[in-house]
């Protein structure tokens, strides 16, 4: 018998199950600034009940309704959708504040003991599922079951994490379950980080391996369970039948899917009747628009089509003032998000990338502040390591609120030609000192080898192409020839996976509009695990000991000790290439909607707090 296959407590029946460990320590209790409820501004407007409000969402691209992540759509496009349809355990973001929203979240704080050891906790009573099963921990019960099974296809996974750290769990009760851990963790990382992760699915309506087959039962045994996982993510990958299919009608959030378009990702989300929770709909449906293209979105706002959309960084000067002319506010979005160029450190530019002084030597090419300047218009905040550097953020370091490595092509030519590179006939620079040296070009850099790398970005985006031009034009004049790669948003995701698992892998940087990085999705503390710990995804195939042994102490030590360790280790160490971090949309409001400032913390907008007059 598994871990997961502990007999369950009372009467509550001999299903199996998973569980991961939780630690909440004063940090924790901190971060615990728990909300009543996720209420995101106040106005003196009189609500009506009921109305349309239609939205846009910047670069709306959602194509995957199952709320579990996979490496091709995992974004906070897809997450606001599913969210809202199935909540997390423990909501993330209240409001502005990058913390745990107690008030929306289906547990009551848990409670830690045994040295941090043994995790418990409790249901709120009174939620249910659309179908008028109550909502308990046999839904907690089957999301372990199914996640554990086929964490390796979660996006979200990182070996040693959720939920290997998870000795066993007793499922006491329908209202209570116990997490044993492996050892002792930092209260505040288990809530935040691991807690955030659970997503309690309808076991009475998933538990099956195909639409008419038996339910209750299938993911009982491993197999069973990769069997379902199987058959839930190619309904997700159905997406025509996203409005009807019976699976995704039974929800417990506060908003059910009633109309989807397949070609062109626009979503309506309906109120839902039997939503029993916090922060219930005063508006009856949200309309989330997707167009092919900026200038069409905008021409939708002209128009008065959209309650809610938003302005490319291109057109927020020549357009702002219009529309607050014409009744809309107009806000910037600032999340707590990271900008950063992912490096690959397992492809063809591997050697390149793992010489420290060359990724050192990129870094001072990247004129933060010219491109806050002028392409951001101002709007932007200045990226220097893996935590956000937002106005009043409570996690960044005094370390990472400087620059470690300023525009300087002086800086860069000089790390380059001291350590044994030479510009060649074409201006490109070419290693003359092969070998591992402190004045050599490095371990499997051959002699004559070109300085050469390949840049692949999103290319729905004039700004974006901006930073990136600069950027290799600023590069060619030090001797670094870079090819830019513009691609769709799903090819680079598809491209950009580690090598050599993600053919043809040919990329040295890849590079998304707005972040790289948006916490909030699985973490809320930025301790660095799922974006730079040894086997995610998303670090490129970035491999460090220190690194690791840094993010584990920020999992199993409560404090900002730890986590500024960890931070300035990886900002001095150049893991990535630290670009301005943008607002994730410039948003324009008409000012007959109230309830949506301030704009929420990690991206999600919350609709439940929308209301018109």
């Amino acid at each position: 018998m598994d871990k997961w296959g502990l007999a369950m407590k009372l009467q509550f029946g001999n299903r199996r199950g998973g569980s991961k460990l939780l630690a909440l320590g004063a940090l924790g209790l901190a971060s615990l600034a728990l909300a009543a409820c996720g209420s995101s501004g106040s106005s003196s407007a009189t609500p009506i009940t009921g109305g349309v409000v239609t939205y846009a969402y910047a670069a709306n691209n959602f194509k995957w309704i199952l709320p579990l992540p996979n490496e091709v759509s995992w974004t906070q496009y897809q997450q606001a959708v599913e969210y809202s349809l199935w909540n997390p355990l423990y909501a993330a973001g209240n409001g502005a504040d990058p913390v745990v929203n107690e008030g929306l979240s289906l547990a009551y704080p848990p409670t830690f003991s045994q040295n941090n050891s043994v995790v418990t906790i409790k249901l709120k009573p009174g939620r249910t599922w659309s179908d008028g099963t109550p909502v308990t921990t046999k839904d907690i019960q089957f999301f372990f079951q199914i996640y554990d099974a086929n964490k390796t296809d979660v996006a979200s996974y990182v070996p040693g994490d959720f939920p290997d750290n998870i000795s066993s769990i007793d499922y006491v009760s329908p209202t209570k379950f116990v997490i044993h851990l492996t050892g002792s963790y930092s209260q505040q990382w288990v809530l935040d980080n691991e807690l955030t992760s659970i997503i309690p699915l309808p076991q009475q309506a998933w538990d099956r391996t195909s639409p008419n087959g038996a339910d209750g039962t299938a993911a009982n045994t491993p197999a069973g369970a990769k069997a379902v996982f199987a058959f839930l993510s190619k309904q997700s990958g159905s997406l025509s039948t996203y409005a009807t299919n019976p699976l995704w009608k039974v929800v417990d959030g506060a908003w059910t899917l009633t109309n989807y378009d397949p070609t062109t990702s626009r979503v309506v989300l309906t109120a839902n009747a039997h939503y029993d929770g916090p922060d219930k709909p005063k508006i009856h449906q949200v309309v989330i628009q997707s167009y092919a293209s900026d200038t069409a979105e905008v021409d939708a706002l002209r128009n008065g089509q959209l309650d809610y959309g938003f302005l490319p960084y291109s057109d927020y000067e020549g357009l702002k003032g219009y529309f607050a002319s014409k009744g809309y506010t107009v806000s910037p979005w600032i999340p707590s998000f990271v900008e950063w160029g992912e490096l690959n450190y397992t492809g063809p530019y591997a050697a390149l990338n793992k010489q420290l002084y060359i990724r050192q030597a990129m870094q001072h090419l990247i004129n933060q502040k010219l491109y806050i300047n002028t392409v951001l218009h101002g709007i932007g905040v200045q990226t220097y390591g893996p935590v956000p550097n937002a106005p009043g953020s409570p996690y960044v370091s005094p370390q990472e609120k400087t620059d470690p490595d300023p525009y300087s092509l002086t800086a860069a030519r000089s790390l380059l030609t001291s350590h044994g590179w030479h510009a060649g006939a074409n201006g490109v620079m070419v290693c003359t000192r092969p070998g591992t040296g402190t004045s050599n070009c490095g371990a499997g850099i051959t002699q004559g080898q070109s300085l050469t790398e390949s840049l692949l970005y999103v290319d729905s985006s004039p700004t974006l192409a901006a930073e990136v031009q600069s950027f290799q034009t600023t590069a060619k004049s030090v001797g670094i020839d870079i090819t830019l790669n513009p691609q769709s948003e799903t090819s680079v995701y598809s491209l950009g996976g580690v090598c050599p698992t993600a053919a043809p892998c040919n990329w040295g940087i890849k590079l998304f509009p707005n972040w790289l990085w948006n916490y909030g999705d699985t973490d809320v503390l930025p301790t660095g695990g799922q974006a730079f710990a040894t086997g995610n995804y998303w670090a490129g195939g970035y491999s460090s000991r220190t690194a690791n042994t840094l993010i584990a102490a920020t999992h199993s030590d409560s404090g900002l000790s730890h986590l500024y360790a960890y931070q300035n280790y990886i900002s001095r160490q150049v893991v990535a290439l630290w670009f301005p971090t943008w607002a994730t949309q410039i948003s324009v409001v008409k000012n007959s909607l109230h309830g949506w400032q301030p704009q929420q913390a990690f991206g999600f907008p919350e609709w439940s707090n929308w209301y018109l007059n």
